[in-house]
């Protein structure tokens, strides 16, 4: 008997709103037209091979999967965006095409097949309800993700239309998502998480998503306000930053979802206590889906399976899981990775990772518990622990990254040793600690090993290269100007310059390693005030700096749009950097003295 096949757009009218962002709201009819169009841009059936799909607006991302869809074509979704592994998965044999929503990347522009003129004035459109739109086989291969590389290499997971659509309806059952509301996510849709709960989850329960994805606390609160938030799908490292806001800041949320990495207690206290937000977590996997979810209340608040899961206990302590989300073909049970205390009501307790509880010199101890005590030392913003294989008695070493706040700068290694000390055995507290800026992590607020030991790689130097290595590239401290326009209005101008960002730039040494970020300082003063003391000298020296906020990270090879509103009379200057229409950084520089300032000198 031929299973009955998945209707993804059930919930959704012709006017249905999916979609609202900064870029423009669109409706189901909209979204309907955009996929045929996409649609048609795709090699035929006489070329094999996946969609790969690198777009970072979210209604852009649905567009290219469900056209990718509509024509039989799975999609691989990249395990993060960063250039070189962009280029490196496009160049696989089994990519076919490539669809993307930025500059400087292989593949078609899907931005280029949008066209405002519709030509075939809505013809085709289904009637209400959508229920015929888009149906899919629960067998038909939709999608390959990837792990997030956090315990070693990205590993591809195929997805079934059963295991993603399916998962996605149980989702929008279990936690009640309804027709009208509106989800905000913080995550980048590629990820299994975001794919689901920020695109998948509201198109199969008639919701609507916001396109953007903010992750700076002030961006996400200003974003949650001016779209009317319902939902909030973010991660621990998101979350944890949203508790200085203040008091009123963000919606009354009827749901705050956090996956990737354990919440600790203490945010989500602070986000109880300070903005009355009660965050409901989930547990699963890019191999496994969803597992389980828990309103986070305490640290031990025992975990509920997700409905048609069934749980067990292994003999060595580990989960059992049978669940409709697994692979076709994984033995079921599946013994998972994860240790548990399983409860009579069905319920369980986590107690850690198999592969994350290691020997060192006889003491066994728990990588997720040396991170929780760092993070519990006042003034540590981040953490993140490795293990590194060695020899002799020990057989493993600790690691650690540890980044400050701002008022605990210049915390030595030591302190924070000392601070392990307290609590666990010498020979197991890291023999190594770094403190650095940030932690390099993923869009999706997860860490990859090979990031986080790259920072403890000393650096190459021309004694230690061999002769066959590549002369790196001379570091270079200019930015390329590639245009220039100028409007002008009264005593204020308008100049809009398109900026290149050169890999090589000097900035980017040590900011961060393995993961190069543009300084703040280097925005500003490469950028933003060496354009205003060539375009307005007798403005002199800045006096304040206003409502600066950092938006977007700036990354070797972007190209930005650099905007600069010069007011003469006043001489003050608003300046935007954005990326792909999108901003990234913004503020204000007042030239002038004001008369408050003149009376303190």
């Amino acid at each position: 008997m031929t299973e009955r096949p998945y209707s993804l757009l059930h919930n959704l009218r012709p006017d249905t709103l999916v979609a609202i962002g900064r870029t423009g709201s669109c409706t189901a009819s909209d979204l309907l037209m955009e996929v045929r169009r996409v649609a048609r841009a795709l090699p035929g059936a006489e070329v094999e091979g996946e969609v790969l799909v690198v777009c970072e607006d979210r209604y852009r991302f649905a567009v290219a999967l469900l056209a990718a869809w509509f024509v039989g074509r799975p999609v691989a979704l990249p395990p993060n965006t960063q250039r070189e592994l962009i280029h490196h998965l496009a160049s696989q044999p089994n990519i076919a095409f490539v669809l993307r929503d930025s500059d400087g990347l292989p593949g078609q522009d899907i931005r280029a097949l949008e066209r405002v003129d519709e030509d075939d004035g809505g013809a085709g459109i289904p009637a209400d309800p959508l229920s015929t739109a888009l149906r899919l086989a629960p067998t038909q291969h939709l999608a390959t993700v990837y792990t997030s590389g956090s315990t070693g290499q990205h590993q591809a997971c195929p997805k079934t239309t059963a295991q993603l659509v399916g998962e996605a309806m149980v989702l929008a059952d279990q936690f009640g998502v309804r027709p009208g509301q509106r989800v905000l996510a913080t995550v980048p849709p590629h990820h299994i998480y975001g794919l689901l709960f920020g695109t998948l989850v509201p198109l199969v329960a008639g919701a609507c998503f916001v396109r953007d994805t903010p992750f700076h606390a002030e961006s996400v609160a200003a974003a949650a306000r001016a779209h009317a938030a319902d939902i909030l799908v973010s991660v621990p490292a998101h979350l944890r930053s949203l508790t200085v806001l203040e008091p009123g800041s963000t919606p009354a949320f009827s749901r705050v979802f956090s996956s990737g990495a354990p919440l600790l207690e203490s945010t989500a206290r602070a986000l109880r206590e300070r903005l009355s937000l009660v965050v409901t977590e989930v547990f699963g996997s890019s191999e496994t889906g969803g597992i389980a979810y828990r309103i986070h209340t305490a640290a031990d608040e025992p975990w509920t399976p997700l409905r048609g899961l069934e749980v067990s206990l292994h003999p060595s302590g580990r989960l059992l899981l049978d669940s409709p989300f697994l692979a076709p073909d994984v033995p079921r049970p599946l013994a998972c990775q994860d240790r548990v205390d399983l409860l009579d009501d069905g319920r369980f307790v986590l107690r850690g990772r198999v592969d994350g509880v290691i020997k060192i010199g006889g003491k066994r101890v728990a990588i997720a518990e040396l991170e929780r005590r760092l993070l519990d030392v006042p003034g540590v913003s981040d953490a993140a622990v490795a293990s590194i294989a060695v020899g002799g008695a020990r057989g493993q070493k600790l690691v650690a990254a540890v980044a400050l706040e701002a008022d605990a700068r210049g915390t030595p290694p030591a302190a924070l040793r000392r601070e392990l000390l307290k609590w666990f055995d010498p020979v197991v507290v890291p023999r190594r600690v770094k403190v650095v800026d940030a932690l390099p992590r993923e869009a999706n607020g997860k860490l990859t090993r090979r990031r986080l030991l790259a920072l403890f790689e000393p650096s190459p130097t021309a004694a230690g290269a061999g002769a066959t290595q590549r002369e790196p590239a001379k570091p270079v401290r200019d930015f390329v100007f590639r245009s220039h326009t100028v409007r002008s209005r009264g005593a204020a101008e308008t100049h809009e310059f398109s900026v290149f960002v050169p890999p090589e730039l000097v900035y980017f040494n040590g900011h961060f390693d393995g993961h190069p970020v543009l300084p703040g300082v280097a925005q500003m003063l490469g950028l933003v005030l060496d354009r205003v003391g060539t375009l307005a000298s007798s403005f002199g020296q800045p006096r304040r700096l206003q409502k600066l906020k950092f938006r977007r990270q700036i990354r070797p090879g972007d190209v930005l749009k650099l905007v600069l509103e010069v007011d003469h009379e006043v001489r003050r200057v608003v300046f935007e950097l954005s990326r792909d229409g999108e901003p990234c950084t913004t503020g204000t520089v007042d030239y002038a003295i004001r008369a408050s300032d003149a009376r303190r000198t």
